[in-house]
């Protein structure tokens, strides 16, 4: 159990709040370790209050602010991580208000000081929590609901990367010996005749028998294909129930896994001010250096989630390469293909997809082929709204 502080500092925080409740706030640093978290509270002034150390659970942290601080406390801060989105979810129920923020623009605050401590670390994010909120990033905590939905997605992901990880492997071993697996179609059952036939030609060949080594091996990956089989119809039962994923299926490329992944990586579309900062969020969009008179444009920034930016690359690699149906979007990425190069126009199309499922969303509209048709159809939907 928490024990109850008696210091001056606090008892004299609980004494101005008294009288002045504003002059009694405090703003509270958590440096969120797996097992124990640093905590630093600071007042108005930026004063050191308290520091303590404690488990990292948010019913242990709630009780020790609750017990020492009443309801003085105005925002408690920590960096994103791994515990990050418990630790807020849990305090924010309690009743407090919690604010997230970068880890990686926390981290260029915090390197400033000589000497990297938890100490100091929760010391530097109580005061980016009580001055510095206006000029960083503070994250969006996504719904248990969307976390759940997002471990499906990352685990059927690493299934089929750990089945290709495995076929692979296999076939570089049997090239050892002369043994060449012919590509054809990804299931696994194709792909087990092929390479039983392989071991056959090896063994009458060569005299070498490699089946106790590699047949424990395809039933491995037979059992990742059914594994992640089993999640993909999950997910697609969970993106025909869902009326936007709905819409935004009928987007040309666009199937249950990259719908259920967008909205998930979204969420809340309220919270972005315009559709162009859905691709900035995603990474699809280029870095820009500027410094006097030189103004450079690199490569994507890469800064968002790495597997929705993945699923919206090969959606645009299936629009242009496999689509049939004529669309004004694939028709400007061909285009651009021709110019500047396929790889280089898919990521384009990707940025301009996060865009139009944006405003699709946001708008409650319908994908148009034809981009002459978009704006007749979103003045039908809002006036039919009205």
């Amino acid at each position: 159990m928490t024990k109850k502080i008696t210091n001056p500092e606090i008892l004299a925080i609980r004494g101005a709040a008294e009288v002045d409740p504003a002059c009694g706030r405090v703003w509270v640093g958590l440096d969120v370790g797996l097992k124990s978290t640093s905590v630093c509270v600071l007042d108005r002034d930026g004063k050191v209050v308290h520091h303590c150390s404690m488990k990292t659970h948010p019913t242990e942290i709630g009780r020790y602010l609750a017990k020492n601080f009443a309801s003085n406390v105005a925002v408690v801060g920590m960096e994103t991580g791994a515990m990050s989105a418990h630790l807020a979810g849990g305090l924010r129920k309690q009743g407090y208000k919690v604010a997230v923020m970068d880890a990686l623009q926390v981290h260029r605050v915090l390197s400033l000081k000589r000497n990297k401590t938890d100490t100091n670390d929760a010391r530097g994010i109580a005061e980016i929590t009580r001055t510095g909120r206006d000029y960083l990033t503070e994250v969006y905590v996504k719904s248990a609901a969307c976390f759940e939905v997002r471990a499906q997605l990352i685990m059927r992901y690493r299934l089929v990367q750990q089945r290709l990880a495995n076929e692979n492997m296999i076939r570089g071993l049997l090239r050892v010996y002369g043994g060449r697996v012919e590509p054809g179609a990804k299931s696994s059952a194709t792909y087990r005749d092929r390479v039983v036939e392989q071991l056959l030609i090896i063994q009458d060949r060569e005299g070498i028998n490699l089946r106790p080594r590699i047949l424990p091996v395809l039933d491995l990956c037979e059992r990742l294909q059914t594994d992640a089989v089993r999640i993909e119809t999950e997910l697609e039962a969970l993106a025909a129930a869902n009326p936007v994923c709905r819409r935004f299926m009928a987007v040309p490329g666009i199937g249950a896994i990259t719908a259920l992944s967008f909205f998930t990586a979204i969420e809340e579309p309220s919270r972005f001010r315009r559709a162009d900062d859905v691709a900035a969020y995603l990474g699809l969009t280029p870095r820009v250096y500027q410094s006097g008179e030189s103004l450079t444009h690199g490569k994507i920034s890469k800064m968002g989630n790495r597997l929705t930016r993945t699923h919206m690359v090969n959606a645009a690699t299936v629009l242009l390469s496999a689509t049939k149906t004529f669309s004004s979007l694939k028709d400007w990425g061909v285009r651009l293909a021709k110019k500047v190069g396929f790889n280089k126009a898919k990521v384009a199309v990707a940025r301009k997809l996060a865009v139009i499922l944006f405003g699709m969303w946001r708008d409650g509209t319908h994908f148009q082929f034809k981009a002459e048709t978009v704006e007749p159809h979103r003045q039908m939907m809002q006036a039919a709204r009205a």
